[in-house]
């Protein structure tokens, strides 16, 4: 088994690589700088060029596709959102025209997604996987993805992850949030009753892990604990957990809106996802409860 990683150096990809690499599992990456903290063999490829390495897939039985710009990164510009949305899908279409041209035989071909699909509304509704795609900037760019992972179904086994927020300590959204706790500047934002879909780091590498193992896991999930949190909650939860207070009152939207512009309604709304179509599978959430999760991370 030898497992080709993009995004490799991110959050998920870097704790994925010494996942498969503890388990002697071999692991190669693509990315567009070959210098790597992981200590793994890296290929270049660009696809604002449409160039990869192909010497990336000598042997590879699985391809674990997680590349893609941060979300939160930047300010949505309109060149922004095109890269948010191009580096997702031509990526995806890449990797399928080199696989397909090769004639390459690949195990499965896993990908991230994300919740961002069902939109950023206000809803008391539970989503499940076989809801559509929401009409927002977030929902058409999960669509675009997926639509374009999607080519792989008829040459392999095909996986789609729709993440929630992945709790780490030192990456991510928890350690804003949590670092303003400890300054005691912590709040809710907006009303904080939008919904938080969230998974622990630790579920996330081992949900992508045992869909490289198990030939069971195939089609699209939703990657989040079945615990549903409201901003609020969450960030009371993280002060009780480091011990500090929340004492400001709430952030308000119009703050929000003001800096972070059409990105503020990613934080100021939020919906409640299942995850009983992965649980059925046989998977095993490690940290079904933000109280656990939180407390494994700072403990």
């Amino acid at each position: 088994m030898k497992v080709l990683i993009t995004g490799g150096s991110g959050l998920l990809g870097t704790a994925l690589t010494k996942k498969l690499l503890n388990n002697n599992i071999e692991v190669v990456h693509l990315t567009r700088n070959k210098s790597s903290k992981n200590d793994v063999k890296n290929y270049l490829w660009d696809w604002r060029k449409n160039e990869i390495d192909e010497n990336c897939f000598k042997e590879v039985t699985h391809i674990v596709h997680l590349a893609g710009a941060g979300i939160a990164e930047k300010a949505w510009t309109k060149k922004r959102k095109k890269i948010i949305v191009k580096s997702r899908v031509l990526t995806s279409r890449l990797l399928h025209s080199k696989i397909s041209t090769l004639k390459l035989n690949i195990s499965a071909f896993i990908s991230a997604s994300a919740v961002g699909i069902y939109g950023a509304q206000v809803s008391d509704k539970i989503f499940t996987e076989e809801d559509q795609a929401f009409e927002d900037f977030m929902g058409n760019c999960c669509k675009q993805w997926e639509n374009a992972v999607d080519q792989f179904k008829p040459i392999t086994r095909t996986v789609k992850f729709r993440l929630g927020v992945i709790l780490d300590e030192n990456h991510g959204a928890l350690p804003r949030i949590a670092n303003m706790v400890k300054n005691s500047l912590g709040s809710p934002l907006g009303d904080g009753k939008q919904y938080m879909p969230w998974i622990h780091i630790e579920d996330a590498v081992n949900l992508f892990f045992e869909a490289i193992l198990k030939k069971n896991i195939s089609g699209t999930f939703n990657a989040v604990s079945g615990d549903f949190i409201d901003n609020r909650n969450l960030t009371m939860k993280i002060g009780e957990e480091l011990n500090k207070k929340i004492w400001l009152p709430n952030v308000p939207s119009f703050v929000l809106k003001f800096l972070y512009g059409e990105m503020s309604d990613t934080i100021l709304k939020g919906v409640k996802v299942s995850n009983k179509k992965i649980k059925d599978t046989g998977f095993k959430f490690k940290y079904e409860k933000i109280e656990d999760a939180l407390r494994e991370i700072y403990s």
